[in-house]
């Protein structure tokens, strides 16, 4: 019997069975049976991990753990139904969030990149820096997602208090990115390699959308999700992802708060920290965070940041010279 029957079976036991057969399937972790020599079924925790790690790229444990619910239901019922003995979830050390955030920076799937590295990229596209550092320095230093940036107007930014008004809370941005707004601003093309495009001067939009040759507007005057896939497409083809820039921005504003060593205390401490104590620190972050804008806490920090911090502490942060 194939994995596709046994996940027929799953899913027609309950509506949340059929939700979660389905998310599987569009991950479509079979592809990988022939190379781990096992149907899907029967993959043992360590073809699990490699398959989350390796293949899907995990790095963050809030994700893992949204992603193991369900496989982990799949395979307690195969367990259940006795096709398998056990379910490769129980007591398994590889599929421990610290065992797998670890494998996930010795990996390379934390996105970590120091703010020298990002600008130094974006300046290296031929008349394009303004473009890419608006887009970059704006993740970088506090706006969440493409889409968020998308959304943002001409009139949200605060030139005189160097602000970003964004859904009732502000966020203070640096000269750099300021200057990169207002030269992105004052531009009439973008020129990416060999093709140039003219900039919507008659956009409201903080990030300018692109009129491509032939074309009297520009399709994202209005149209978020278009200018927000624009703005990933020009990132990617630089290696940057929203998540790394946004995350890399929170941790370089931490570090120049709090210190290096200090950081690396909360998230990786060498001895258990007392109750009061992580309290304080907890405290103190969530402070920080409130006054940046970031929509945070600290427990959460602590759960989600540990690939940063093993990065931080034993080398894997993309430099200036990368």
């Amino acid at each position: 019997m194939n994995s596709w029957k046994r996940m027929e079976e799953f899913e027609a036991v309950s509506l949340e069975n059929q939700k979660i057969g389905t998310y599987i399937r569009k991950q479509n972790p079979f592809l990988y049976e022939e190379e781990y020599g096992k149907a899907f079924p029967y993959y043992t925790d360590q073809d699990l991990m490699d398959l989350f790690i390796c293949k899907f790229r995990h790095y963050k444990p809030s994700v893992m753990s949204a992603v193991f619910g369900k496989y982990r239901r799949f395979y307690g019922w195969c367990a259940q139904k006795h096709y398998i003995s056990f379910s490769p979830f129980e007591n398994s050390k590889y599929l421990s969030y610290e065992y797998l955030v670890r494998a996930a920076a010795a990996n390379g799937n934390v996105p970590y990149y120091a703010r020298d590295y990002v600008t130094a990229l974006c300046d290296g596209q031929p008349q394009g820096g303004a473009y890419y550092k608006a887009i970059a320095l704006s993740l970088f230093e506090g706006v969440k997602s493409y889409s968020q940036l998308a959304r943002l107007k001409w009139h949200d930014l605060d030139k005189e208090k160097h602000a970003l008004s964004m859904g009732g809370y502000r966020i203070q941005i640096s000269d750099q990115l300021l200057k990169a707004y207002q030269t992105l601003r004052e531009s009439v093309y973008f020129q990416a390699g060999a093709r140039s495009f003219l900039l919507d001067q008659d956009s409201d939009a903080l990030i300018l959308p692109l009129i491509r040759h032939g074309q009297q507007h520009s399709y994202s005057g209005e149209n978020y999700r278009y200018l927000s896939n624009a703005m990933s497409r020009k990132m990617a083809m630089l290696g940057l992802s929203a998540s790394g820039l946004y995350e890399s921005g929170i941790m370089h504003s931490l570090i120049q708060r709090f210190g290096k060593d200090e950081i690396l205390e909360y998230l990786l401490p060498e001895h258990s920290v007392e109750k009061s104590v992580m309290i304080r620190k907890n405290r103190e972050l969530e402070e920080f965070f409130k006054e940046s804008g970031i929509r945070l806490s600290g427990r959460d920090f602590s759960f989600d940041f540990k690939g940063y911090g093993l990065l931080l502490k034993y080398g894997g942060v993309l430099e200036k010279n990368g």
